[in-house]
């Protein structure tokens, strides 16, 4: 009975990845006798590299992050992928041989080991840190990728168990009876609420960085914490209807990173490719936190067409040189994203067009480019022998502009919200915004440029929802799949089988 783990599927354990810092630089480690390796800081730090390697591989496992935040959407890539096809062309989450994209279990191992750390560093007493600052800093950066996790699951399923302890040996997962410990579904707003609190943690005990510094972006700073409280207040906001406290949090949180992060925009019309690639590289001017992806440290993921990397469904020709197989991925002109392109005069001189994509104007050929930054091995001609070294963005600057943007938008405040939007066009030799200033109007008009901003980030599928705006260029999403919430991810039926006080989600009843 000890070995069978209730329906979070929790498990200890860290991955062997490292990273490029030397605080991240760490062997990972599983506890075994905590008495024994809670007693420095460099132990902590080593259980710190841990639970960023655990956030990693859950975010990267079967290119997940595509799967649930851009497949979803429908903007701008069409993979042509048999598997990802069940997304694009009917919309079924259920995929073929992709049991990691509907299974919560390594967001929760990375929450887990999260929750871990931080309860043992606060029972750490400070001189075993260099000083009182960096035992909060540990402390910070362990709530941080505690509530990026859980923001994750929210997005993806919803109304999700909340674990209030660390699990750290099986006896915690059976009762006094010898009965599995079953935890229900909590309410969306309920896993919100926990994810603002930790993030209020992070924010709390974490110190502002600068770009420049060996740890910025690629390890949580005060800035990361705060884009995430963005991110979360906004989406909080949208689940509840308009919920104006947190519509102002939203606001406060993105123009604190805007004025006090130390990071700055990335201008595509004068830093042109320079500019793009630095971006890509990671640890940008404009990094708020990434995935870090260094071959060096062996972090790189090796080119391959695979469904399961990520460069297999955002890289084609030349990369792979088998355009036109029906095969490799492209960029779709019948997509959302390439009709508004087309049809909006504003963006006839996009400088995105040239950057973020190959050969933009020939849809055949055409397809993303912001994970081609390659470092091969010098002694190999083999294309199997290229490893894919772009970090993975997940908060960077132009974001806090177009999620004030759209706060404010929400908030009646339309003047406002166009001088935001505004910014990040000018970035790109986009004509500024002269349209209405009415929530539809702003809505749609943020929507497209976080659509064409973020290609490629796994973002507009999470944009879909949090803006309610998934009736344009998605044909399968209709009122009926809507009213039962069918825009969230399946459970995976291994977790409802263990633990049968886990309800499936109602669309999905039936169809798992």
């Amino acid at each position: 009975m000890k070995k069978i783990f209730y329906s979070l599927l929790i498990t200890l354990g860290l991955l062997g990845s490292q990273s490029c810092t030397s605080l991240l630089d760490q062997e990972p480690i599983t506890i075994t006798h905590p008495d024994v390796f809670w007693v420095s800081q460099s132990n902590a730090e080593q259980a710190l590299a841990g639970s960023y390697s655990l956030l990693k591989y859950a975010i990267t496992y079967q290119s997940n992050f595509l799967f649930w935040g851009e497949f979803t959407g429908m903007t701008f890539m069409d993979s042509q992928n048999w598997i990802v096809d069940y997304i694009e062309g009917s919309g079924n989450y259920v995929l073929a041989y992709r049991d990691g994209s509907r299974n919560w279990k390594d967001l929760y191992r990375a929450a887990n080991w999260a929750m871990t750390i931080e309860s043992y560093v606060e029972g750490m007493t400070e001189d075993m840190f260099d000083s009182p600052e960096e035992q909060k800093r540990i402390i910070g950066e362990a709530a941080f990728v505690r509530a990026l996790t859980y923001f994750y699951i929210a997005r993806i399923w919803g109304e999700a168990p909340i674990v209030t302890e660390s699990i750290e040996s099986s006896d915690q997962l059976i009762t006094d009876d010898g009965y599995v410990v079953r935890i229900p579904r909590s309410s969306e707003k309920e896993v919100l609420d926990y994810a603002l609190s930790a993030v209020e943690k992070a924010i709390a005990n974490l110190e502002y960085s600068n770009p420049g510094d060996p740890s910025w972006a690629i390890q949580a700073n005060k800035a990361s914490a705060e884009a995430l409280k963005a991110h979360l207040t906004l989406w909080y906001s949208s689940r509840d209807n308009d919920n104006s406290e947190m519509l102002q949090a939203c606001v406060d949180a993105a123009t604190s990173v805007i004025n006090n992060s130390g990071a700055s925009l990335i201008d595509y019309v004068t830093d042109s490719i320079d500019g793009y690639e630095d971006m890509c590289w990671g640890q940008s001017k404009t990094g708020l936190f990434e995935i870090n992806v260094d071959a060096s440290m062996n972090e790189s993921f090796r080119m391959s067409d695979a469904d399961a990397y990520y460069t297999g469904l955002t890289l084609n020709y030349p990369i792979w040189k088998n355009k036109n197989t029906n095969k490799a991925p492209k960029m779709n002109p019948d997509f959302y994203g390439n009709e508004f392109m087309a049809q909006n005069p504003d963006y006839a001189n996009d400088a995105r067009k040239a950057l973020f994509f190959y050969e933009y104007s020939k849809p055949d050929d055409s397809f993303v480019t912001k994970y081609a930054l390659q470092s091969p091995d010098p002694n190999s001609e083999d294309p199997y022998a290229q490893f894919s070294e772009s970090n993975i963005l997940i908060f960077r600057l132009a974001d806090m502009y177009l999620l004030r943007a759209e706060a404010l938008a929400k908030q009646g405040k339309g003047t406002q919200a166009v001088q935001d939007l505004n910014e990040i066009r000018s970035k790109a030799g986009v004509l500024p915004y002269t349209g209405a200033t009415d929530r539809a109007s702003m809505m749609k008009a943020i929507f497209d440029e976080r659509a064409i901003e973020f290609v490629g980030e796994g973002q507009s599928g999470f944009d879909r929802i949090r803006m309610d705006y998934y009736y344009e260029g998605v044909p399968w999403m209709n009122v009926d799949r809507l009213s039962k919430k069918g825009y969230f991810w399946p459970i995976h039926p291994n977790v409802i089988s263990v633990n049968p006080s886990i309800v499936q989600t109602e669309y999905w009843r039936g169809k798992v």
